[in-house]
C-alpha cells in the first residue's frame, strides 16, 4: 500500500502551509538556531554548495532557507518590543504592560469579521478578515506611523500572560518565553484602515479622512491556512481558541518586512 499510494505533490504540500512562523517555530531551537550557534553539531539545514537534482529541488531549498532567515529575523524583533513593553502580572490576575514600545499597540478589541466559504478543491477558507482596535495615545509622528499601514503591510498578532508580578526585573540572558508568558504569535496583512462609518478608507490620489479621537480600528487579512488548523486543533482537542486572546499588535519596519513567499 505504502509502495503505491498517491504522493501529495510538493506544491501541494506548500500551499497548505501557513505563511507566517507561530510561536512553536520562531522559538524551536531545532528549527531556527540562536545567534549563539558554538558550531560543535551540524545544523539540519538545505544546503546550496551542493549539486541540485533539478530546478525546483534548488527553489525548494531557497524557499526553505528563506523561511528560516524570515523567522528569526521576526524572532529578534517580538523579543526586542515585548521585553520594552514589559509585560507583567496584575494583582487581578490580567496583564499590565510598565513600559512602551514604538513599533507595537495593546489591543482594545479584537474580532473576526469574515470567514469566507472554501475555493473549489481546498478544505481551508478562501480567506478570512478580522477587525483589531487599538488606541493611538501616544506623540503624533507615532501615531501617522500607526496610521500609514498600507494594504499588504504585515503585522502580528500577540498574546502575553505574564507570571511575574508588577515591578518583577527582567532578565535579558534568561528564557525569553518563561518571563513574558508569550502564549500566541499569528501573523496577519492589513487591508486599511476604517472611517468612522465602518469601511475600509482606499488608497487614493485624495487625502485621507481625518479621524477623530485616539480610536483606529485596521481591517486585516489572517492566513487561512493557519485558521483552519486552529479552529480543527480547537473543535479536536479541545484547545483554546488563540483568536480570542490577542492583546499586543506588532508591526516591522517596511525594508524588512517582505518575506511573504506563496507558490
Amino acid at each position: 500500500v505504502s509502495r503505491h499510494e498517491r504522493r501529495i505533490s510538493q506544491i501541494e504540500q506548500l500551499n497548505q502551509m501557513p505563511v507566517y512562523p507561530t510561536e512553536k517555530i520562531i522559538w524551536d531551537e531545532n528549527i531556527v538556531p540562536t545567534e549563539y550557534y558554538s558550531g560543535e553539531g551540524c545544523l539540519a539545514l538545505p544546503k546550496l554548495n551542493l549539486q541540485f537534482l533539478t530546478l525546483h529541488d534548488y527553489l525548494l531549498r531557497n524557499f526553505n532557507l528563506f523561511r528560516l532567515e524570515s523567522t528569526y529575523e521576526i524572532r529578534q524583533d517580538i523579543e526586542d518590543v515585548v521585553w520594552r513593553m514589559k509585560p507583567w502580572q496584575s494583582e487581578y490576575g490580567g496583564v499590565v504592560f510598565g513600559g512602551w514600545a514604538r513599533m507595537a499597540q495593546t489591543i482594545t478589541s479584537f474580532s473576526i469579521v469574515e470567514v469566507a466559504k472554501p475555493n473549489i478543491g481546498e478544505s481551508w477558507p478562501a480567506r478570512v478578515r478580522a477587525d483589531v482596535t487599538i488606541n493611538l495615545n501616544v506623540q503624533d509622528h507615532i501615531k501617522h506611523e500607526w496610521e500609514g499601514l498600507r494594504k499588504h503591510d504585515v503585522c502580528f498578532l500577540i498574546t502575553v500572560r505574564p507570571m511575574l508580578l508588577y515591578g518583577t526585573r527582567f532578565d535579558r540572558r534568561q528564557p525569553f518565553l518563561d518571563q513574558t508568558g508569550l502564549v500566541y504569535v499569528r501573523g496577519c496583512e492589513v487591508q486599511g484602515m476604517l472611517d468612522e462609518k465602518g469601511r475600509v478608507i482606499e488608497e487614493g490620489p485624495e487625502p485621507k479622512p481625518k479621524l477623530r479621537g485616539d480610536t483606529r480600528t485596521f481591517r486585516v487579512w489572517l492566513d487561512p491556512n493557519q485558521y483552519q488548523q486552529d479552529m480543527t486543533s480547537s473543535i479536536q482537542n479541545g484547545t483554546e481558541d488563540p483568536y480570542e486572546t490577542f492583546n499586543v499588535i506588532m508591526r516591522r519596519k517596511p525594508k524588512e518586512n517582505n518575506f511573504k513567499v506563496k507558490t
